[in-house]
């Protein structure tokens, strides 16, 4: 872990100090609109996705070329992911 060697954390904060959590700004911003999913966006969504193709045949061909080529993934991938195995925490193992 880097530790910060700046000071900005040392100060008390006024606002922290009277035993109640700071409010909110006064003028928060709304989520637009837009970010709302509605029974319209959901069938529009349903539509988009029933006209793409179940079987794209260019990524079965792909992968097709992929399965019997030896050298692929390239060790270097598969050693990267194995160190990355190797230093991932192991949910199970914390208390």
């Amino acid at each position: 872990m880097i530790n910060s060697t700046s000071k900005t954390d040392s100060r008390v904060r006024p606002e922290l100090v009277g035993g109640k959590p700071p409010s909110a700004p006064a003028s928060a911003p709304r989520p637009a609109e837009t970010d709302r999913l509605s029974a319209a966006s959901q069938d529009s969504l349903r539509a988009a996705l029933q006209q793409q193709p179940e079987v794209r045949p260019e990524l079965v061909k792909l992968g097709q070329k992929l399965v019997v080529d030896a050298n692929y993934p390239p060790k270097e991938i598969i050693r990267q992911i194995s160190k990355m195995l190797l230093a991932s925490v192991d949910a199970s193992e914390q208390s």
